[in-house]
C-alpha cells in the first residue's frame, strides 16, 4: 500500500495510479487543459 499526501490530505493507494487519478479519487480537483484517461 502506498500512502501520499495532497494539500494536507492523506491518501492511501492499494494500485499504482496518477497523482490526478489519486486526486480525483479523494475529491480533489486539479483543473487540467487536455486529459484522457486512456492516454
Amino acid at each position: 500500500m502506498i500512502t501520499i499526501n495532497i494539500n494536507g490530505k492523506e491518501i492511501k493507494l492499494e494500485k499504482p495510479v496518477t497523482v490526478l487519478e489519486a486526486a480525483r479519487s479523494a475529491g480533489i480537483k486539479i483543473p487540467t487543459l487536455c486529459y484522457h484517461e486512456q492516454l
